[in-house]
């Protein structure tokens, strides 16, 4: 997550947002996601290049930027069931395919017997086989957002500027 903490330019620019009337802000905020909108998924789809095709059903979905102050980039936002059962939902699986899992553990789980009824207990599974090696940094979107933060950053921060010189701009020329 970025912070703006330790930057007086990002201060200012956040500060500026706040300060702006609604109309002021509208327009940065459809500026942003314009310009924004195609960097972010060019972005990820760069980093999913190569990768299987889960990875793209799960992490490919629902990439945009959120308008706000500060704009939000998401990725892996579709509540949509997907996979051969439909039971992989990407906004509440997506760190599966992000992070990876670790395929050492095994699980002990409970399983009800289809032909003569009662439950056994299933011993020792190794069930994270499927999923991509587990990785700290993320395989897709973490990447794709280090990449794009400071380009991102420095274009929101300009949005501001030029949203807000044209406006007083316009407010000379009216007086």
């Amino acid at each position: 997550m970025l912070s703006v903490k330790d930057h007086r330019s990002l201060q200012a620019a956040v500060l500026a947002m706040k300060a702006a009337d609604g109309s002021l802000k509208s327009e940065i905020n459809k500026a942003t996601r314009q310009v924004l909108n195609p960097v972010w998924r060019s972005q990820v789809e760069a980093h999913l290049a190569g990768r299987g095709v889960m990875d793209s059903k799960v992490l490919g979905t629902g990439v945009r930027i959120a308008a706000g102050n500060p704009p939000v980039a998401k990725a892996a936002q579709s509540r949509r069931a997907i996979g051969d059962g439909k039971r992989i939902i990407p906004n509440e699986a997506y760190s599966w395919w992000e992070f990876g899992a670790p395929h050492w553990e095994t699980h002990t789980y409970q399983r009800r017997n289809r032909t003569r009824g009662g439950t056994h207990t299933v011993h020792d599974r190794h069930t994270n086989r499927g999923l991509p090696d587990w990785t700290a940094k993320g395989r897709v979107v973490y990447p794709a957002f280090k990449d794009i933060a400071p380009r991102a950053v420095s274009l929101w921060v300009q949005l501001i500027v030029r949203t807000y010189a044209t406006a007083a701009e316009k407010m000379g020329r009216s007086s």
